[in-house]
């Protein structure tokens, strides 16, 4: 006798099958309807007919066109983050899943090599942004953020500073450029408080390119040191003091161990 433990989701009050789950999770992890015909095996217009099924099942839109193509919407992108939790629950093998960003990554694997089981935990390194979707989503069981606002914007999980960064300011006018990774929020708010006009240009996902364009932007001070760099602060450093902060699902106790290392690193580092 052979057992397959299935999974199914209810997406106002009907359930969709593995199959269209599939099908929702492929778009939302290739970000095209071709993309996502191509990793499924199948033609672009019957993926096309697929979601258009599963939307009326569903009982509401899950896509949307824009000018880069058909891309889940909000509520897409839910059901696919829902989906994708489900199957980490099923596949768990007693591992946690842990994040962090390039700022971070340096104090996490630090803290996760003393730990007498590191390949207990599972490592995704991405930005603040969607670390904290897929933690939201039940995803990921703790998240080192660079951004502490995120951690005051959050309800009903547990957070600790674990340690404290500095944010450059280099100005080159009022043009700036957003870096992908850091406590940019902070950056910005400081602007707007001592109303200082400015605009932002562009989204910049490279620190090489960040800092070869001519543009004002922000970064972490020590993402400038471990790269090597020296750069001058427009701005009195101090005043952009924050706290990197760890967010975690309180029941688990080797988080929280975890998160003591990290604090221990930090003030041995």
């Amino acid at each position: 006798m052979r057992l397959d433990p299935g999974v199914n989701l209810s997406v106002n009050g009907h359930d969709l099958t593995k199959r269209q789950l599939e099908v929702v999770r492929a778009i939302y992890e290739t970000g095209s309807q071709k993309g996502a015909a191509a990793r499924l095996g199948i033609s672009t217009p019957v993926l096309h007919r697929y979601l258009h099924q599963i939307e009326t099942k569903a009982g509401t839109k899950l896509a949307e066109t824009t000018p880069r193509g058909t891309v889940l919407n909000d509520d897409g992108e839910a059901v696919a983050r829902e989906y994708l939790a489900l199957l980490r629950r099923m596949d768990r093998r007693d591992k946690l899943v842990v994040g962090c960003t390039i700022v971070t990554e340096d104090l996490l694997l630090s803290a996760l090599s003393s730990l007498n089981d590191p390949e207990a935990f599972d490592l995704i390194i991405s930005d603040d942004a969607r670390n904290m979707r897929d933690f939201n989503a039940k995803m990921m069981d703790l998240v080192v953020l660079d951004d502490p606002l995120y951690a005051f914007e959050s309800e009903g999980t547990v957070w600790e500073p674990v340690a404290e960064d500095r944010l450059v300011h280099v100005e080159r006018g009022r043009a700036y450029a957003r870096f992908r990774f850091g406590a940019q929020r902070l950056g910005f708010r400081h602007l707007e408080s001592n109303h200082v006009e400015y605009r932002v240009e562009r989204l910049e996902h490279s620190l090489t390119t960040l800092l070869r364009s001519n543009l004002s932007f922000f970064v972490n001070e020590s993402l400038v040191m471990k790269k090597g760099y020296a750069l001058r602060s427009a701005t009195d450093m101090e005043l952009l003091r924050h706290q990197i902060i760890a967010m975690y699902w309180e029941s688990e106790q080797r988080l929280h161990v975890l998160v003591r290392e990290l604090t221990r690193r930090q003030s041995l580092g």
